[in-house]
């Protein structure tokens, strides 16, 4: 496989080896393709336990203890001790008015001035961020999109320098470190305010909230790097997600049947836009075992490739085409094969933004239901990184037709 065209469209270089080959392939040494429903479920579910996150060793010199993506263990034992899996649901219906309200401010500015995929991004925060953390703002908001856009340009390079050639790798370092530092302040100063016979108000109260018998569960460094990681996840996934819903009806038809209600209408299309448009579009896992997957055992150390993106566009497991954007697909009662859609990742894993993210993007789209969006012409083109991102979004949302 030429390194060019797997860094021009991996899913594309992907999709030949599997037509070519069959879904599982080995595609570079110790890279292996695995392109069956069932088998990138049975990867991603058993993250921690048969497989583990694919992530690049650090030189020790100069490694961080504090880095965003360092701590995925630290946020996997937070939320399960502060179950907010099960809160977050509640979570997203209780903050839906405000959400909305942000959303509609953003769209309101943006028929002024094209939106890009930085706006869309900082819309999300404003949106969504006092779901994790209520007082995110001033130089904490600050400090916290810098880091994430430092983090995010790396993870979107092809080619990563060493930390002692690459300037821009270092300054992420001390940004990111800035940003735990007073992330950890604002910890310690809610611990000591904290009044355990008030009801939680975020996530950053749930964290205060666990306890490990009599002790709390956490110290302030582990629950600033839990709230780090979904911070940060906020900002990038969630606005690339909400990039995406624009970009969609942008360049799609989209109208809402008479006899679809507006609220599944808008669950429709945000399904079916992050079906066409993941921005997890490609992820792997590293093997802790030997696995089978029909005929063939992949050793342990091995990393396997799995894509979404890939799943969603593969005609064997939808029952309509694919290839098209076509919401109506999820008003029928069956829609694909089991685990063939897996926006959210699956497994211990799957993202633990699943409910607030849908909570902006369905109010988005109901949002955008009566509003023209404008942008450049043609397919979108992806950028493509550890998150598919549109390239060069610049759109331009028109003014609410109902209430002028």
């Amino acid at each position: 496989m030429p390194p060019k065209d797997f860094d021009r469209d991996p899913i594309a270089c992907l999709a030949r080896l599997r037509d070519e080959y069959g879904d599982v392939c080995s595609f570079a040494a110790g890279r292996v393709l695995l392109a069956r429903p069932e088998w990138t479920n049975w990867a991603m579910a058993r993250s921690n336990s048969a497989t583990v996150a694919d992530q690049t060793e650090e030189p020790r010199q100069f490694s961080r203890p504090d880095l965003i993506r360092d701590h995925v263990e630290t946020w996997m034992a937070a939320r399960r001790t502060a179950q907010w899996h099960r809160l977050g649901r509640d979570v997203a219906e209780r903050t839906a008015p405000a959400i909305r309200l942000r959303l509609r401010e953003f769209m309101d500015a943006s028929g002024d001035s094209p939106a890009s995929l930085t706006d869309c991004q900082l819309a999300v925060l404003d949106a969504a961020g006092s779901v994790f953390v209520r007082d995110l703002e001033g130089p904490l908001r600050s400090v916290l999109i810098s880091a994430a856009d430092l983090l995010q340009q790396e993870s979107m390079a092809s080619f990563t320098l060493p930390y002692w050639l690459s300037s821009r790798a270092r300054r992420r370092l001390r940004v990111n470190t800035v940003w735990i530092e007073a992330l950890v302040a604002h910890v310690g100063e809610r611990r000591a305010a904290r009044d355990a016979a008030e009801p939680p108000s975020d996530l950053l109260d749930l964290l205060l909230d666990a306890r490990d018998d009599d002790r709390p569960a956490f110290t302030d460094l582990e629950v600033a790097q839990a709230l780090s990681i979904n911070l940060g996840n906020l900002y990038t996934v969630g606005g690339t997600g909400l990039a995406w819903l624009l970009t969609a009806y942008g360049e799609h038809d989209i109208v809402r049947p008479e006899a679809v209600g507006a609220e599944d209408w808008a669950r429709a299309v945000v399904k079916e836009t992050l079906r066409l448009y993941p921005s997890v579009a490609l992820t792997s896992r590293i093997l802790t075992e030997d696995a089978k997957f029909g005929d063939v055992t992949v050793p342990a150390g091995d990393s396997v490739f799995l894509s979404p993106l890939l799943l969603h566009t593969d005609p064997r497991w939808w029952r309509e085409d694919p290839s098209r954007f076509d919401p109506t697909r999820w008003l029928a009662e069956e829609v694909h094969d089991p685990h063939a859609y897996l926006p959210y990742g699956a497994g211990p894993r799957i993202c633990t933004g699943v409910h607030i993210s849908n909570a902006v993007l369905e109010s988005a789209a109901d949002l955008l239901a009566n509003r023209a969006v404008t942008g450049n012409s043609g397919l979108p083109r992806r950028r493509w990184g550890s998150v598919t991102q549109p390239r060069k979004l610049r759109v331009r949302i028109g003014r609410d037709t109902k209430t002028g």
